[in-house]
């Protein structure tokens, strides 16, 4: 008799293909327990970013991949209960549907809305104050916001009303949506120019206004006194070796709403999926960052140790 070569270990091609989905079926079964559950715990996720696109949230990634492997994990030792929970849960969907209440179509719906969230918050940052009250220097850097100079107010309100005339606001939103609007003439303009050598020199807000350049502390100065000319509320922050503006925007309702207009309206190529960044005051006021090294307000702050806050 002829022996038989053919290997015993062998698969057939039809269970090879019954294996590979049933594999399917698992991860994608992991998948839909994962979301729901990810959903509720990255918001209190200690952060870690990433210093790549608008600054991706590392610790999301890591814990989005431990909570799916466990899943993954659990559906394959307990399959038959955690399958029969999901037809009893499709079978009561179903029925939820066709009776006109929550559907399949409002499962993608939440679903869709999840996931446009996930990087979509506005996130408090601590207040990582060294001392109390304004920085070293302040008052020098107080005299040069020239506020009142008519050639600084000529340039804030063509700055105030070059962007965003067009929109549809509420009323009392009216000065933030030209603070932002002076922000984005600024920053999309501003060139870096350091300092004289081995010195320190703070040009005045009339003369950055004609110039457009200098440092973070001209930057911050000219950005400080623009806003007080239109009748915002501004402050500059001190940290180690940089100084930026902070605009103030009111509670949390209204910093909610300006990181609708921000992300939706005002800047939604740059700040779409951003995570919008503020300080909270005593008051429980929101202040977000104007810093010329941001193309949105409301970027990361490039250091949170806050050496001073000068109240212009």
């Amino acid at each position: 008799m002829p022996m038989d070569t053919r290997r015993e270990d062998s698969k057939d091609p039809a269970d090879k293909g019954q294996g590979f989905a049933h594999g399917v079926i698992i991860y994608l079964v992991a998948l839909i327990l994962t979301l729901p559950l990810f959903i509720l715990i990255y918001p209190h996720l200690p952060r870690w970013v990433l210093p790549v696109g608008h600054g991706w949230r590392f610790d999301h990634l890591i814990a989005l991949v431990l909570i799916l492997v466990a899943f993954i994990i659990l559906v394959r030792r307990f399959q038959l209960v955690i399958y029969t929970l999901l037809v009893v849960g499709l079978g009561s969907l179903t029925v939820t549907s066709l009776t006109g209440r929550y559907g399949f179509r409002d499962v993608y719906g939440d679903y869709a809305r999840f996931l446009g969230s996930l990087r979509q918050n506005t996130e408090p940052l601590p207040m990582m104050l060294q001392g109390e009250g304004p920085f070293q220097g302040a008052e020098e850097v107080r005299a040069h916001i020239d506020y009142r100079s008519p050639a600084v107010r000529a340039f804030a309100v063509r700055a105030a009303t070059t962007w965003f005339t067009d929109i549809e606001t509420r009323a009392n939103e009216a000065t933030l949506v030209q603070c932002f609007s002076v922000f984005k003439v600024i920053n999309s303009s501003w060139k870096y120019v350091s300092d004289v050598k081995d010195g320190e020199y703070f040009a005045t807000a009339s003369e950055s206004a004609d110039l457009l350049a200098g440092d973070c502390d001209d930057h911050a100065i000219l950005m400080a006194a623009c806003i007080k000319a239109i009748g915002g509320e501004v402050r500059l922050v001190r940290t180690t070796g940089h100084i930026y503006p902070e605009l103030k925007v009111g509670n949390a309702k209204a910093m909610d709403r300006a990181a609708v207009l921000i992300r939706e309206t005002l800047f939604p190529r740059t700040a779409r999926h951003a995570t919008l960044f503020y300080h909270t005051d005593e008051q429980g006021d929101r202040w977000i960052n104007l810093d010329y090294t941001r193309a949105y307000p409301g970027g990361e702050v490039m250091d949170e140790l806050i050496r001073g806050i000068l109240i212009v």
